[in-house]
């Protein structure tokens, strides 16, 4: 019973709907019992009850549609903020399954530039996949540095991130395992334990943590990247890659998988095919974004599949990868290596860094990537650039994770076809959250505004 009367709860604001649907079909009822009862009736009583006909139907039909919307807007506003005050619309409404049902996201890169990345989606939703490259020369689980970028991922995907980042980097101190790593050995547990399948391994781990989303290899083979640079060097192995990197000054040209062919892993093609939205970067470029996207299965699922795609430029060039590039020749590179079409939306970083802060990244070979947005323009592109990189406490240049999912977001909705309920009730849930991140933002004082430093305090 207490049920039925939440229908007529200010909070709900359906009381004007449900009178305009009283309204619509006292009119239908009036004016269709006026044509029955009357033989005949003169041409002011047929305008009359024909246009009481007209608005009973017009209010009745919209009295409908707009109760409709107005519950899946309330729906969308309690899975946004399910530990709030407002109405229990999950007993009312539906299962709690439902709530989970928002919109899909893929998310593909490496390192720190992914974890960032994920840190924010997985406010917006829980279904967010990461395909995480797995390219790497290192067999041994505890040096292969793609494991490391796996376990990144699922510290940023897990709800207690502060927890889990200290149980992954921790250091045993007594025992037979002191001086081990806390996270390879459970890693390396967990392997042994799935038969040393990495990607059931993965998805092992993620029924032990609490995560809002998944963690996917891009690959399962055993390949590596090698390289060719402009002085005319070949390289084959990561590791040698990157020494040539750090011992010369040249530049990469072209980069390719040893075996030139592998195939995805479980689920990659899938996830991409059933995404709305499809996230490239950040991360490293040549040894973690363009590997994964040389592998043909993946580049051409990204292709093909309807989802809003959207390239997130890195912040910063990377020392003998990226040298002097602007946005646009991360673009190029990208369709030299994968082909053109992987994208349609590119998000860039414009903010007014600490000049000490770019001077230090200066002195080690990197620069802020300049945009060039006439060069994106003739690409046919559609450029977001916003104000999103911060200072962490390790001194280095990230992108806020809140304020690029946030554009990331916008931008989906604005390209969503609400066909079935289940969209609708992702897009007004996620319209609903950012409004709610939007209005909070603005209640916060802001001083200082050219000082982009943020502290991440432990709770």
């Amino acid at each position: 019973m207490n049920n039925f009367f939440e229908w007529f709860s200010p909070k709900l604001k359906m009381k004007r709907w449900l009178l305009l649907l009283l309204i619509g079909v006292c009119l239908l009822s009036f004016s269709i019992a006026k044509f029955i009862s009357n033989d005949e009736l003169k041409m002011q009583q047929l305008l009359l009850y024909g246009s009481m006909f007209v608005l009973g139907f017009s209010a009745s039909i919209m009295s409908f549609v707009m109760a409709e919307r107005r519950i899946l807007q309330s729906i969308a506003e309690a899975n946004a903020n399910p530990n709030g005050k407002n109405m229990n619309f999950k007993k009312l409404l539906f299962d709690k399954r439902m709530l989970d049902k928002n919109i899909k996201v893929v998310a593909i890169g490496s390192g720190d530039g992914i974890a960032t990345l994920l840190k924010g989606l997985k406010i917006f939703s829980n279904n967010v996949t990461a395909i995480v490259s797995m390219v790497d020369d290192e067999k041994n689980m505890t040096e292969n540095v793609s494991i490391q970028n796996v376990k990144k991922a699922i510290i940023a995907l897990s709800n207690k991130e502060d927890v889990m980042e200290d149980f992954f980097t921790h250091r045993i101190t007594t025992g037979a395992l002191r001086g081990k790593n806390l996270g390879n050995t459970f890693f390396e547990q967990v392997s042994e334990l799935c038969d040393g399948s990495l990607s059931k391994s993965i998805e092992y781990i993620s029924k032990i943590v609490a995560m809002r989303g998944n963690v996917i290899p891009s690959t399962l083979d055993n390949v590596t990247v090698g390289a060719v640079f402009n002085n005319g060097t070949r390289v084959i192995g990561k590791k040698n890659l990157l020494n040539v990197v750090d011992e010369r000054e040249s530049t990469i040209e072209k980069v390719f998988l040893v075996p030139e062919r592998c195939s995805p892993a479980t689920d990659v093609i899938r996830s991409i095919k059933e995404a709305d939205a499809i996230i490239i970067g950040p991360g490293n470029f040549y040894t973690g974004i363009i590997p994964t996207l040389l592998i043909k299965e993946v580049s051409d699922a990204i292709r093909k599949s309807k989802a809003t795609k959207i390239y997130v430029s890195n912040i910063m060039t990377e020392k003998s990868q990226t040298d002097n590039y602007t946005l646009s020749d991360y673009i190029n590179s990208i369709n030299e290596h994968a082909g053109k079409g992987l994208f349609d939306y590119i998000i860039a970083t414009d903010s007014d860094i600490m000049p000490e802060f770019i001077r230090r990244y200066n002195k080690e070979g990197s620069d802020l990537v300049e945009i060039d947005r006439a060069n994106i323009r003739n690409m046919r592109l559609n450029l977001v650039v916003e104000d999103m990189a911060v200072v962490n406490d390790k001194n280095t240049i990230r992108h806020d994770s809140m304020k690029l999912a946030q554009s990331i977001f916008k931008i989906i909705c604005d390209n969503m076809e609400l066909e079935d309920d289940e969209k609708t009730l992702g897009y007004y849930t996620t319209k609903s959250k950012l409004k709610r991140v939007s209005q909070k933002a603005k209640k916060k004082n802001i001083l200082f505004r050219d000082v982009k430093v943020i502290k991440n305090n432990k709770k």
